[in-house]
């Protein structure tokens, strides 16, 4: 099942939006990372994570302290099989769990059509 939509704003631009309520923390992430350098980045630090190179803490912590998800709505944190979207506000905007590949197909989804 598709969890996003990418769709072009005639104002905005490029956005996404979730295709169900639950999926809202993974539409948030994806429209925190508008620069496809980042993106790429992103992806290849998490590839670090399920290649069991680096853990989590090894590539983020140091690096960023941890992953917020848009205007304090809620953390991101990975091991090497899948990716914790956890809401700060979870009576209001669920927490989502994703195999880890998965996430990383949306993120290079995203960045595709971001160019």
């Amino acid at each position: 099942m598709k969890k996003i939509e990418f769709y072009t704003h005639p104002v905005v631009g490029k956005e996404n939006k979730p295709t169900s309520d639950k999926y809202i923390m993974l539409s948030y992430f994806l429209s925190d990372l508008s620069d496809i350098g980042t993106i790429e980045r992103t992806v290849s630090e998490i590839e670090l994570v399920q290649n069991n190179q680096k853990t989590f803490d090894e590539v983020f912590t140091d690096t960023y302290g941890t992953i917020s998800i848009s205007v304090n709505a809620g953390t991101f944190i990975c091991d090497r099989d899948t990716a914790y979207l956890t809401s700060n506000n979870p009576d209001l905007e669920p927490s989502l769990t994703l195999p880890l590949q998965e996430f990383i197909n949306i993120l290079e989804e995203w960045k595709n059509f971001l160019k």
